[in-house]
C-alpha cells in the first residue's frame, strides 16, 4: 500500500494523498489499538468496519477525484479546534467516501447515506477549561514535575497561559504534556 507515494505537492489530490497515508501511519494504529483495550477491558466484542486487507488496498489506489466531488475546494481545518473535523469538513463541503456513498444508494436510505459522519471525539475542549485548569497547573508546573527533567518549565508555562487565556488552544499539547507527565511518574527509574 502507498508503493508509489512520491513527496511532490503538485496537484491538490497530492494533499489528500498524503494526508490519508499520514493518518493510516499513525491515527489509525493509535485508534485500532484503543479501540480494541477498551472494548476487550469492559467485556465488548467490537470490530471496525472496512479493514479488510484487500479493500484497503483496493481503496488507496482509487483516484482521489472518484473519492471527493470538488476536489479543488481547499477547506482548511486547524487540528488544535476541538471536535471532529470530519464533520466540519463535511458541513463545509457535503464531501467524502464519493465513491461509497453511491455504491450504497440502492441499499441505505439517502438520509443515512448522505449524513454526517459521527465520531466519539473525547470532550477535551471543555477538559482543559473552567475547573480543570488547576489540575494541568497542578500536573504540569508542580516543582516535582517529572517533565521538568526534560522541558523547560518556563516554556512549559508560557505555553499553558496563552492556553489559558484563549489566545491559543493548545488542548492536544497539554494532552501530550499530561500523558508524558503521567507516564514518566509511573516508569521513570529515578523516580
Amino acid at each position: 500500500m502507498f508503493r508509489a507515494h512520491s513527496d511532490e505537492f503538485d496537484r491538490p489530490e497530492d494533499y489528500v494523498n498524503h494526508s490519508l497515508y499520514f493518518e493510516a501511519k499513525t491515527f489509525l494504529h493509535g485508534l485500532l489499538v484503543v479501540e480494541d483495550k477498551l472494548s476487550m477491558a469492559h467485556g465488548l466484542e467490537s470490530r471496525v468496519p472496512f479493514l479488510d486487507n484487500d479493500l484497503v488496498d483496493f481503496a488507496s489506489r482509487i483516484p482521489v477525484r472518484m473519492k471527493l466531488r470538488d476536489i479543488e475546494s481547499v477547506v482548511k481545518l486547524n487540528e488544535n479546534d476541538p471536535g471532529p473535523k470530519s464533520a466540519r469538513y463535511f458541513e463545509k463541503t457535503h464531501d467524502g467516501k464519493l465513491i461509497f456513498r453511491k455504491a450504497m444508494a440502492r441499499l441505505v436510505p439517502e438520509k443515512v447515506r448522505e449524513g454526517f459522519k459521527q465520531g466519539f471525539s473525547a470532550p477535551d475542549a471543555s477538559w482543559f477549561r473552567g475547573d480543570s485548569i488547576e489540575y494541568v497547573r497542578r500536573t504540569l508546573l508542580a516543582d516535582d514535575a517529572a517533565t521538568a527533567s526534560i522541558l523547560d518549565p518556563g516554556t512549559v508555562r508560557a505555553l499553558l497561559d496563552d492556553h489559558f487565556s484563549g489566545r491559543v488552544n493548545r488542548r492536544l499539547l497539554i494532552w501530550s504534556l499530561i500523558s508524558l507527565e503521567s507516564w514518566m511518574k509511573a516508569f521513570s527509574p529515578t523516580r
